[in-house]
């Protein structure tokens, strides 16, 4: 039979003590009150430590969600906090000083515990998580992890009750602390969410070119009855997510078809083109692979598919486009590394693409200059020329002189040869005849192919 003093006592302001008690209560909710304000602030930092690669952009609706995560994340915690007060200090009107030792450390050790591990796995995925190369939102934590979201304070909470619970009769305490609980959540949620505008206006501003080519080149396409979906626009405005990359690759690959290039794929060859989107990083560094560095479909792929539409056609004019923002490439100008300062973001994006482009290519430039020159004889495509200027070679680089010689309209044949730029040593070395027939109408004939080494 269990004596008198192994019975637990009843929870009350007393055992506690009123001063302690009131002290405990306002320091949890002004503790609360500052984790979230924390949280909020730290959301944003961490955001803007994403924009050196995709942007960390949320929806309105995730941003709520969110900020209703840790207005409960942050009540939870405010309770252990008061907790602690109530227990840490031993007064004759709480028993005996061991076993209120026990709940405010065990209050101590669950708070801690959980802001830590929250802090530590919100800092990694901003940190390194989401400025992955590739990264594509494969960790949707409100989509595949919600229930933890809702668990993690839920747990905070109630572990807290359960080591008051083996000292003393809580009754209505716990039913009370509950309602506290949900009235301050949904106050902090009201109250101290932050204005996540001016970090998204940052953004919008520094790719302000980007999103508005995309946008207006949309809208053109609706226009014409074509419409692209809201991921579409999303993955457009990405650079190094999975989706993008692999999205350029497939326009690459469907220029190389015998067939003719659906509209849609020249409008989203053209965006991408000029907002620089890029294939995943690869680097091949043989002089006979080195066109593989290039994400975009070859210039003679897109002679031929004009040859393969009418003139006056909608095609026409997309594909004269492409060509032009090919051309841009090559025509970005040069930036002086002491007078950076002096430069917008967009100017100095684009000049570090042109350098990027020179160094892992060697005839992309050649072939572009020809085909342009090829379209500009052919007063076949005079309303066009307008699109397509004339560019200066830049020979730095190691940029390779690659010659065409293109005769007739139906009949495309190549003499290939990689010649001296820079001058130096020649070396010439004779390849096997290949022949490559593309829909009946076009012969491609590799004939001689001649290297420099310098």
């Amino acid at each position: 039979m269990l004596k008198k003093g192994f019975l637990k006592p009843n929870l009350t302001i007393t055992k506690i003590g009123r001063k302690q008690f009131w002290f405990g209560l306002v320091f949890g909710l002004f503790i609360a009150f500052l984790i979230n304000l924390l949280l909020n602030h730290s959301r944003e930092i961490l955001r803007l430590t994403t924009f050196e690669r995709d942007a960390y952009i949320l929806t309105f609706r995730e941003f709520k969600l969110y900020d209703l995560f840790f207005a409960a994340f942050s009540s939870s915690l405010g309770f252990g906090f008061a907790v602690i007060c109530w227990f840490y200090v031993s007064n004759k009107n709480k028993g005996k000083k061991y076993l209120t030792t026990f709940v405010a450390s065990t209050s101590f050790f669950i708070t801690f515990l959980a802001l830590a591990i929250v802090a530590r796995f919100g800092s990694v995925l901003s940190l390194v998580v989401y400025n992955l190369y590739g990264y594509d939102n494969h960790l949707d934590i409100l989509k595949d992890f919600w229930l933890l979201l809702i668990l993690i304070p839920v747990y905070i909470f109630f572990a807290n009750w359960n080591s008051i619970r083996l000292l003393f009769k809580t009754k209505n305490w716990v039913l009370i602390s509950v309602i506290i609980f949900l009235l301050n959540t949904v106050l902090l949620y009201k109250t101290t969410s932050i204005d996540r505008n001016n970090l998204n206006q940052i953004y919008y501003t520094r790719n302000k070119n980007r999103i508005e080519f995309i946008d207006n080149e949309i809208n053109k396409a609706k226009q014409i009855g074509i419409n692209f979906s809201d991921s579409t626009k999303l993955v457009l405005q990405k650079k190094y997510a999975e989706r993008t990359t692999n999205l350029v690759a497939q326009l690459k690959e469907a220029f190389k078809t015998n067939s003719k290039v659906p509209i849609e794929t020249l409008i989203l060859e053209k965006i991408v083109i000029h907002n620089r989107n890029e294939l995943q990083y690869t680097w091949h560094r043989n002089i006979d692979s080195t066109e593989q560095n290039w994400s975009y479909s070859l210039p003679e792929e897109i002679y031929f598919q004009i040859l393969r539409h009418d003139v006056k056609s909608q095609e026409t004019k997309l594909l004269f486009e492409i060509l032009s923002e090919q051309i841009s490439i090559f025509t970005t100008k040069d930036i002086d590394w002491m007078e950076f300062e002096n430069h917008s973001q967009l100017e100095m994006d684009k000049y570090n693409f042109k350098r990027s482009i020179l160094r892992k290519t060697a005839t992309i430039q050649s072939r572009l200059k020809q085909v342009v020159e090829v379209l500009k004889s052919n007063d076949k495509y005079k309303d066009y020329h307008y699109l397509i200027p004339d560019f200066e070679f830049d020979a730095t680089r190691g940029q390779k002189i690659y010659e065409m010689e293109i005769t007739g309209v139906n009949k495309v044949s190549y003499v290939m040869r990689v010649s001296a730029v820079l001058g130096a040593a020649v070396r010439c070395c004779n390849t096997a005849n290949s022949s490559l027939t593309i829909d009946g109408k076009f012969e491609i004939i590799n004939k001689r192919i001649g290297y420099v080494r310098a």
